[in-house]
Order: structure tokens, then sequence, then C-alpha cells
């Protein structure tokens, strides 16, 4: 990915398991070489694509309202529910993307929808 966008990206995204703001980091994949800029989450402490802030709000909301649990086999605990919320993140994203209202820019909040969505 092209750094620029994805120091675009880390403006405006979240890590999709504990919510957090995002940081653009150099990540050196060995030691014979070959780097590259990510997106990181250093409360995780992974690489991370990220998901919109308002999709984050809308899947920890679903997550909680209707106590989805996707990861039926895993024990209860903070780590299913973030794995529950990631997974909402991905579902809302594809729901987005082929309903037009995300881009590679961001959500389209000129779009006549309610995007100022509070938990």
């Amino acid at each position: 990915m092209d750094p620029q966008k994805i120091l675009e990206r880390t403006e405006r995204c979240v890590c999709k398991l504990c919510g957090g703001k995002l940081q653009a980091k150099i990540i050196i994949y060995n030691k014979y070489g070959g780097q590259g800029v990510e997106m990181y989450c250093p409360h995780c402490g992974c690489i991370e694509y990220g998901t919109e802030a308002e999709i984050y709000r809308l899947a920890k909301d679903f997550v909680q309202s209707v106590e989805f649990d996707y990861f039926v086999e895993m024990g209860e605990g903070e780590r299913n529910y973030q794995l529950n919320v990631a997974k909402i993140c991905e579902v809302l994203g594809w729901c987005f993307r082929k309903l037009e209202l995300i881009d590679e820019h961001g959500i389209k909040k000129n779009e006549p929808c309610n995007f100022d969505y509070e938990t």
C-alpha cells in the first residue's frame, strides 16, 4: 500500500480489535531486508488495517445490543468480545462498500444517512 494512503488511513481509522488510534510504523520483516510502512496498533501490539471509527462504534453497539457471539467455542472474556467486534466491523465494512457508502477516502458523509450514531 502507498505510504501516503497509509498516513491518510491512520488519521481517520481505528483498530478493529480495541478501537484505539493507529500509527504508521516502519516494520522490518526480517533481518536480511524487507521493510515497509504499515498501520500498527500500539495497544494491541499488532499490524492492523483498521476500520472507520463510525463502523467501529456501530459494531460495538451491535455486539452489545444483540449479544452477538461468532466465536461460541471460545470462552467469554475481553478477547472474545474484541474478536466479535472485529468480525462485525468486517461485515459492516463489506456492506458499506457494496452500498457505495464508503470508498478509499472513507465514509461518504454527504449521503442521506445518519452517521452521527452514538452508542
